[in-house]
């Protein structure tokens, strides 16, 4: 049973891969296909505007308790703080890396170094207390 559901798990995160390269192919210009320089300065014109947007990428496999925790995870960082937590994908290029790496900075500096450890701790007290 636990095969089946990491089985589908993985197929659901292929899905999405393949959902977000072909989603890319829209006129729309999602982050991502550009230089570092772009991607660096798209990070400090969104602090500017107070939007603050956490990529994470690659493929994260997790049990279905990980992924309900990072459900809740991610709408605690949007509510508290605003941080938007989201997937970026398979696919990463030196745009979304460099915004990625310069939005994290920019966060830290905003609502302390270690923001992310903090808030992830705080999380899962609360997450605990609400099952």
């Amino acid at each position: 049973m636990k095969k089946l559901n990491y089985l589908k798990h993985i197929l659901i995160l292929i899905a999405f891969c393949c959902f977000s390269i072909s989603h890319s192919q829209s006129n729309k210009k999602p982050i991502g296909y550009g230089s570092c320089e772009n991607g660096t300065k798209r990070a400090i014109k969104d602090i500017k505007n107070k939007v603050y947007k956490s990529y994470s990428y690659g493929l994260a496999i997790k049990t279905k308790e990980e992924w309900e925790f990072s459900k809740f995870y991610k709408k605690y960082m949007k509510s508290k703080y605003g941080i938007l937590i989201k997937d970026g994908g398979c696919v990463v290029n030196s745009e979304s890396k460099c915004y990625s790496k310069k939005m994290k900075e920019l966060i830290q500096v905003q609502f302390g170094k270690n923001i992310f450890e903090r808030t992830r701790e705080e999380a899962k007290k609360l997450y605990t207390k609400a099952e």
